[in-house]
Order: C-alpha cells, then structure tokens, then sequence
C-alpha cells in the first residue's frame, strides 16, 4: 500500500492518464481519415475549382498521413497535383476550437503538371489573378468546411512537368529533384518560400528560387539563381513560333524580381548567354557569347515594359540601352536610346550564318560579261611611236557638252542606271527605275520574313569600325516600321572631316536592299584611300567634299548602283604606279610627284563597274579632262584622257620632240589625247599614233606652203640695165 501523502498525487496522475487515454481512443474513433478527409476536400476544392481526393488516410495523436494525393481537374490531361504521400502535424489544441492548425505539412515525391492548352491557354488559368483588374477580385460567399492554416509546407524530391500542346510536336520541360519550404503560412504576413531543383536538358542544371508571398498585398518578392541552363530545351517555350530557334547554348541569371497583382512586375539582375548558336534560315549563327545587366518595370494589363538600364555585351562588344516597350500583344513598338563606346561591324556580320554571295551569282551571269573582257579603245598603244589603224581620239573633250553621248568603245556607259542624257548636272538623284525595280527581286530569291517589331530610337556611338572604316561621334536617329529600315540624320566625324546622310533599307532578310544619301567635308583622301587599298596609304592626300547616292543589296557590289560627285581640294599624287607609269611616259622622274588644286568627278556604279562621266583636274603642271571606266572587282581601267601639259615634258617624246612648242598654247601647255589601260596596280598609259601622224603631217603641209610664198618675184630691168646687159653679152660672144 502506499503511503498516505502519495494517494492522492497517485490519483490525480491517474486520472491525467485516463484522460489521455480517453483522448487518443477519442481521437482514434472519432477523428477518423475520413472525418478530416471530409473537412479539408471542401475548401480546397473550392479554392482550387478541381476535385481532390486522397487514397488512404491514417490518423495519429499528432497528425495524420495521407496516401496518394491527387489534384485533378474533370477531363484534364494530367492531374494538376499528384503526391506519393502527404504527412500533417497539427496542434491538437486548435482542434477544440473548430479549426485546424497545420504546424508541418511534407509532400513526398509530389509531381506538378502544368500544359498549355492548343489554344495558348495554361491549365492554371483560373487559378490566376485577372489582369484587366490590377486588384484581386474578393468572394463574398464564404468557404464551406473548417479554416485551414498551415505554419510549415514543404516539398521532398518533387517534379515539376511543364507540356506545351500547342507546338508540334509537343514541348516538354522537367524539373526534377524539387526541395521547397514555405514557412509561416499566414493572410495577414509575407509568406517565406525557398525552392531547388535540377532543370532536365542535356545536364541537369540546378536553379534556386527563394523570397516572400504576401496574400493580403498580393505581392511576390522573389530571388533566381540559375546555373547552365539548356536554352535548347527552353527554346520551344520560349519562342513558340520558331521551336527549332535555339540549337544550343546555356543560361545563367542572377535577378532579384517584385510583382504586386501579377500585374506589376520590378525585375533586376545579370544573365549571361554562353555557347549560343540560332538557326536562321537552315543555317547557323557564329557562336555567341551574351552577357546582359537589366533592370525592367513591366505592367502586364498595359501592356508597357521600360527598360530603365540594360548594359549589352556581345562577344566583347558593349552597348547600353533604355527605353520602353509597348502593345507586344499586338505589334511591339520600341522607344529607345543605345549608346556605346566601340562598335565592329564586321565581327557582329560575321556572327551572322553564311550565305551564298550574290557577288559570285553576279560573276557567273552570261549576260554580263567580265570586266577585263570589255574591248579597250583601239587606239591605245603601250608606247608612244606604235602604230594603230583605229579612229584619232578626240583631241577637245573639253568642250563637249555634259550632255553629249560618251565615245561608243566604252560600252559600259549602256548599263542600266547608267545613263546621264537625262540628267540634271549637279543634282544627285537615284538611279534608274528600271533598276530599282529590279534590285529588290535579287534579294527575294532568299525567302524574307517579318520582323514582328517596330522601333524608334536614338544611337550614339563613339567609335565605329568596319572591316578599316573608323568612324568617330557617330549620331544617328534609327526608324523601323513593318520590316523597313531608315537611318536619318546621320551624322559623324571621319579623318579629320565630317560625314553626314540618310540609309533607307529593307531588313526582312539578310543582304538588305538599301537606299543611301551621303555626304562628306574634308575628308582626308589618304587616310580614306588606305581603307580599301592598304598598300597605297602615303601616296595621296588633299581634302574630299563628296555627295553619293546609291542603292544595292548588303554586301553584293555588281548590285550597287549609285552616283558620286566629288571634289578635292589641293590633291597630291606620289609613289603609286599610277604615277610611276605616267612619269615613265614622259621620261620625266618630277612627273611621278603631281599636285592638283583641284579634282572633281562624276562618278556612277553599276554591275560592278564606275563609270567617269567626266574627270577634270587642275594643276600647275598637269590638267586633265576625261571619261571611263573602272572595274570594281577586278580594278580594269579604260580611261580617255585629253591631257594638257608644260611643253619641256612633251618635247621628251621622240615623235614629239620638234613640234612640241608649235603645237603648245599660249600658256605652254600641250594638249594631248591620252589613254589608260591596265588594271590600277599596274597602268599602261599610251598616246594615239594616228593622232601623232595627223598633227606631223599638218604641220609639215602648213610650213611648205609657207615657204614658197616667200620667195619674192623678179622685178623687170629698167631700159639702161638692159642696154648695160646686152653690151656685156655681145663682148663675152666676141
């Protein structure tokens, strides 16, 4: 027996273990699996719009387990939830008080579907809020069953499928290895949240999410980390149209993002884009390597994105970037600024995938035949002295009207956009209908496409180089609208000149046709020279003023058509064969070294050929007036020049040697018709031998003449010379 003072704590703690006792066969008998099951399906159903079930439930002091989980909407293509096992903890107090307080909630093995219907819509669409109406829409009917709240959620090993139905064939992207924690599940505090996973593609790669969920502000902040992910399986979700766009590459952000309402969303970060290769038009970019720093203020009801700060770098090139992007559930328009300290265009063309060049397409066509093939004037001989049966140059192109029609042996005067009769002098205009009409059909051969985007902005540029083109203060206004392209004004400092224009271009495809207007003042000619003949640079220099009008297709240049006026002022020439060669002519070594005041020309490409509508240089030794041509391609030339020079140069010239300063003006210079054949690297200059003839042959006939008549008749003898005579000759007979 015992003691007296321990009867009564004996009972007491007997009566407490009884009461327990009562308490677990109460909660064993009464809070049955399907007891809860019937008061936790109503609000979640209600909430949810799908219907809930659980294959087994057990029931514990301390919580209870559910098996086989399943969120499921009636004729759905998946199960929106569906969970191996779901254990809850609850505080058995809260219990008594007729609702229930979930301390740990743990979903094992849960798999998550999400599908985007045929028609673009998710299968969560009603679980998310409305955006015509930035606040959530509030239910006056209250939930049927008990309250839940829950103070812990978390997530072991889970899947999260994503289906797209709406591409063919289906696209589907798989996070596996979910863990994820929700703590403090409360409608009145932010709700913390953490998430990891392994993204499926060609490696698994791990992203993390962490931030808070506020139900009564409706407001998600949150942190993402992702780290290698295969754009190649992101691609058919991302651009739904072009499922096959990105063929490779990895992805990796840091950003920190707020949406209030799901509806305004404050995004800022860095990503970066490596080993990324686009298909465009069965071909492959270069790789890219992409790295991006961003801050964006989107309001998805208003369809408006700004972008506050985005610093572009692409394969070592920097740009910066603000603006704001509207209506992109329509067409998207983009208001922006870009400035950037260096640009080469020539590495971003080449990023670009390879195309078949029309330059070669052009070169093969046997319609047009070879520049070098062209027939030279005839009357061209390598040296002075040489015979020739062809028709005398003319020897005053000077005064032929601009107007006139060009010598026929230069048979590329006739191709198309070439032709001046027409032509106001001084006015540049594009070229010729006919070609224009026919320029754009050579680059629809290559399929374009539209570019679903319109853009309006303001570029700045501290250096500009292409391919040895550097250009400096580069400011240009850019308008893109329906696939056309205008670059206007332009405007920018080039080799100590400035360089201004227009470029109007169509960028539906790659090799544009474009339409350019472009100016130049003062222009260093040596440094401009040097861009597209290295091996030159140091041989000229003087200043260019230059007014061009052209129209072509990208880089194809027997597609280039345009028109040039040019001018340079106080031009030196020296050391390139072009001179060497004319200096060699007049066997005079101070000719290799030339100075002009003044050089201007008229100029018009096309089919790969310039065309010198009239060439006119003035200097105190040499002037010069001519027409031509010059093969682009392969630098033929096919000049007619009507020369005049000092006459000590023309006196060097055997055949001209004793006729020189009878044929000189009266300022000593010689007018003499001169040709230029060859290619530029390697000139052949020659004189007319029919031309030589005619002007020694007319000399001679003039002087003949001349001396007859200067012989003087004999006057008549007066009577006593006469008387005189005959006494003389009668003494010599005697």
């Amino acid at each position: 027996m015992l003691p007296k003072k321990y009867k009564k704590p004996a009972l007491i703690l007997g009566v407490l273990v009884l009461i327990v006792l009562i308490l677990i066969l109460f909660v064993r008998l009464y809070f049955t699996g399907e007891l809860l099951t019937a008061w936790i399906t109503p609000p979640l159903e209600h909430y949810l719009h799908r219907n809930v079930t659980f294959a087994e439930a057990k029931v514990g002091f301390r919580g209870f387990r559910v098996m086989g989980l399943e969120i499921r909407k009636e004729g759905a293509h998946a199960p929106l939830l569906k969970g191996e096992k779901l254990e809850l903890r609850w505080k058995f107090k809260e219990l008594l008080k007729g609702r229930i307080v979930i301390h740990t909630l743990v979903f094992t093995r849960p798999e998550i579907t999400l599908v985007r219907q045929k028609d673009g819509a998710l299968n969560i669409a009603d679980l998310l809020p409305e955006t015509t109406a930035p606040a959530r829409k509030k239910h006056n009917r209250e939930p049927a069953g008990v309250p839940l709240f829950i103070a812990l959620l978390s997530m072991q090993d889970g899947q999260l499928s994503f289906v797209d139905l709406s591409q063919q064939p289906q696209a589907t992207l798989k996070v596996s290895n979910i863990r994820s924690r929700l703590t403090d599940f409360s409608t009145s505090a932010p709700i913390p949240f953490e998430i990891e996973g392994q993204v499926q593609g060609a490696d698994e790669r791990s992203l993390a999410i962490n931030g808070t969920y506020d139900l009564a502000k409706n407001t998600l902040k949150v942190n993402i980390n992702l780290q290698g992910i295969d754009l190649a399986t992101l691609s058919p979700l991302i651009a739904s149209n072009h499922s096959d766009l990105i063929q490779q590459g990895k992805l990796t952000m840091e950003a920190s993002m707020t949406a209030e309402d799901f509806d305004h969303f404050l995004t800022k970060g860095s990503l970066a884009l490596s080993g990324l290769k686009i298909k465009k038009d069965e071909k492959l970019t270069e790789t890219l390597q992409i790295e991006v720093g961003f801050r964006l203020e989107a309001v998805r009801s208003q369809q408006t994105l700004e972008i506050g700060n985005l610093d572009l770098v692409l394969n070592g090139q920097k740009a910066k970037i603000q603006g704001i992007l509207t209506q992109w559930q329509q067409r998207p328009h983009l208001d922006f600024t870009m400035s950037s300290h260096q640009i080469k265009l020539d590495e971003l063309l080449a990023l670009l995938p390879a195309t078949p060049s029309p330059t070669e397409t052009s070169k093969a066509d046997p319609g047009q035949p070879p520049a070098q093939d062209k027939p030279l004037a005839e009357n061209v001989v390598p040296e002075p002295g040489s015979e020739s049966a062809s028709p005398p140059v003319l020897t005053e192109p000077t005064k032929k009207s601009e107007g006139t029609p060009e010598k026929p042996e230069v048979k590329t005067e006739s191709a198309p956009g070439t032709d001046q009769s027409k032509e106001a002098p001084g006015e540049p205009v594009a070229s010729s209908p006919a070609a224009a009409a026919n320029l754009p059909s050579k680059v629809s051969r290559s399929g374009p496409k539209p570019i679903p985007l319109d853009a309006q902005g303001e570029i700045h540029l501290d250096w500009f180089l292409y391919n040895k083109l550097v250009v400096s203060n580069v400011d240009f206004q850019l308008i893109l609208q329906n696939g056309k392209l205008r670059v206007e004004p332009l405007s920018a400092s080039l080799y100590g000149g400035a360089l201004g224009g227009s470029v109007k271009g169509d960028v539906e495809s790659l090799g544009p046709p474009f339409q350019s207007a472009v100016y130049t003042e003062n222009i260093l000619l040596d440094e401009i020279i040097a861009i597209f003949w290295p091996q030159t640079k140091g041989s000229w220099s003087g200043n260019v003023n230059l007014i061009s009008r052209a129209e072509g297709s990208g880089a194809d240049l027997p597609a280039l058509e345009s028109r040039i006026y040019l001018n340079i002022n106080e031009a030196d020439f020296s050391g390139h064969p072009l001179f060497v060669k004319f200096a060699e002519l007049f066997q005079a070594e101070d000719l290799q070294q030339l100075h002009f005041s003044q050089v201007t020309a008229r100029v018009f490409t096309s089919q790969g050929i310039a065309t010198l509508k009239r060439l006119h240089l003035v200097g105190p030794i040499v002037q010069a007036e001519g027409t031509g041509t010059v093969g682009l391609l392969n630098q033929t030339l096919d000049l007619h020049l009507s020369l005049q020079i000092r006459a000590q140069y023309v006196g060097k010239i055997p055949p001209l040697r004793d006729i020189a300063t009878k044929i000189a003006d009266k300022h000593g210079f010689v007018q003499l018709p001169l040709t230029v054949t060859g290619t530029i690297d390697e000139p052949v200059y020659g004189l007319d031998q029919r031309w030589l003839n005619k002007i020694a042959k007319r000399l001679g006939v003039k002087q003949g003449k001349k001396l007859k008549k200067k012989q003087p008749a004999k006057p008549p003898l007066n009577q006593q010379k006469q008387k005189q005579l005959k006494e003389g000759l009668e003494k010599l007979v005697q």
